[in-house]
């Protein structure tokens, strides 16, 4: 990153601020900060007990800071609260025209609004339902209908220039697998010289993989990022080219990247699972409306908000989160759910709780953002008070526990503290955050809200910085 960019992000992330004594820390976190070589003006720390009416710390808790992937917690509660736990989405499959035997003259829509786990299975089961409904054969088109969403023009490279990774894939209202494509890397001896074997799912008939890849030997570190692909048009067809080195060491290895637009990808999924269940199609598959007069074939239904939830924070999914978003909005405002829509109604949520500021800027919802920015005192309160609602077991079981799962899963093994933290991560370049709930050795439950905006703040130091914490909460 060129250092004018770096200039302008600590001047940004860390605003000046009146000098703040160092004895209002904990004498142990103190020393912690000081020791990891960092300074306190980019910290802002929130501890306080689930049944109490005061904070024990909140050192520059009034600060407003970039919380990454943390803001996932005001948009995850404010939906369990608005939309309830169990919340589901549906996808609709219609046609028009007539059938005959087991082909359809005519044409057959999918129609979603904003399932954020249309997983490549429960796709393939979708499809399977029409199969054994009776559809074989389509003698027309096949039509998505994502109208219920507008999020916009989405532009894959504005955040970091990474245009083909999955972290930045927009919300759509009918998500086919994430948007992604799996490629499968392995070791093909069947030559007289091995090579690298990549092998993409779905196998679709205009999807072709231009492999430049060189096997080596040595170590399997960093693989991801030996790696290089593009994509090209060429005919109808979509060109994967794939160059870099792959080390022998690695032998079986699965790369998920979005190599297509959403359009497209409908169709390399939809082609070769039709096929494979015996179905064909004679027309193409692009987006349209459902029209009026088109009958009803059946109905999908997602898994419920309550799961969505926990794999969005056990493992900081983000479009699972803009899905969620919008899905916000289009319920309180009417279709189609907008990012814009879906801000309203969580802002007008806060409001209502007590748990609004001016200077709340949640952005898209999920913390792909340099934009986004809340206060440890805030985030804090509002974990304080999901505590209290009903919904509070959902929400707690959704988040990442010490030493198990999701971002969690390698903290504190072997250690005390294994399952006595419920914690939300969040990482960007000069960002490093976690938000969620301890429970301490004797059995009490405290928030705790550690916000840190520093040209350090996204290494390991920072991350030791953040165990520190959890292990002097877990003493008390």
């Amino acid at each position: 990153m060129k250092m004018t960019h770096l200039v302008w992000l600590i001047l940004v992330l860390v605003p000046p601020v009146t000098a703040v004594a160092e004895s209002e820390l904990p004498s142990e976190l103190a020393a912690a900060i000081k020791g990891a070589d960092f300074t306190t003006d980019g910290i802002g720390l929130f501890i306080q007990g689930v049944e109490d009416d005061k904070p024990l710390v909140a050192f520059h808790a009034d600060r407003f800071l970039n919380p990454a992937s943390v803001i996932k917690l005001v948009t995850t509660a404010a939906a369990l609260d608005i939309l309830g736990q169990g919340y589901r989405w549906s996808t609709e499959m219609m046609y028009t025209g007539n059938v005959e035997g087991n082909t359809l003259n005519g044409d057959l829509y999918f129609r979603g609004n904003g399932d954020p786990y249309l997983t490549p299975e429960r796709f393939w089961r979708l499809l399977n339902r029409i199969f054994i409904y009776g559809i074989h054969r389509i003698n027309g088109d096949v039509l998505i209908d994502n109208s219920y969403f507008e999020p916009g023009k989405v532009d894959y490279a504005a955040f970091d220039q990474q245009p083909y990774r999955t972290y930045n894939v927009g919300p759509n209202a009918v998500l086919v697998g994430f948007q992604a494509t799996e490629f499968h890397f392995d070791i093909d001896t069947t030559g007289t010289d091995p090579a690298v074997k990549i092998t993409p799912f779905p196998q679709s008939p205009r999807l072709q993989i231009i492999n430049q890849v060189k096997l080596v030997n040595g170590r399997c570190n960093a693989w991801q990022k030996r790696l290089s692909l593009e994509t090209r048009s060429n005919a109808g067809m979509l060109e994967v080219v794939f160059t870099g080195s792959y080390a022998r060491a690695c032998k079986q290895r699965t790369l998920y990247r979005r190599v297509s637009e959403a359009q497209d990808h409908y169709q390399h999924f939809f082609l070769p699972l039709w096929s494979q269940l015996g179905g064909s199609v004679d027309g193409k598959i692009t987006q349209g409306i459902v029209p009026a007069d088109a009958r009803h074939v059946l109905e999908e239904s997602s898994i419920s908000l309550a799961e969505a939830v926990r794999l969005v924070n056990k493992f900081s999914n983000n479009v699972m989160t803009r899905q969620i978003l919008l899905s916000i909005g289009a319920q309180k405002s009417g279709p189609p759910g907008t990012t814009e829509k879906g801000l309203a109604a969580v802002k007008a949520w806060l409001v209502d709780h007590d748990l609004d500021h001016p200077d709340l800027q949640l952005d898209n919802g999920a913390g792909l953002s340099r934009d986004a920015r809340i206060s440890a005192g805030l985030l804090g309160k509002l974990l304080v008070h999901v505590y209290r609602q009903a919904y509070m077991p959902e929400f707690i079981a959704a988040l990442p526990v010490s030493g198990y799962d999701g971002t969690m899963a390698n903290r504190f093994n072997d250690t005390h503290l294994v399952g006595s933290a419920h914690i939300k991560t969040g990482l960007l370049d000069f960002v490093q955050s976690m938000a969620g709930y301890v429970t301490t050795a004797t059995g009490k439950r405290y928030v705790a809200v550690l916000l840190h905006n520093d040209p350090k703040a996204h290494t390991r130091s920072a991350e030791e910085l953040q165990n520190q914490v959890i292990n002097w909460i877990y003493k008390l």
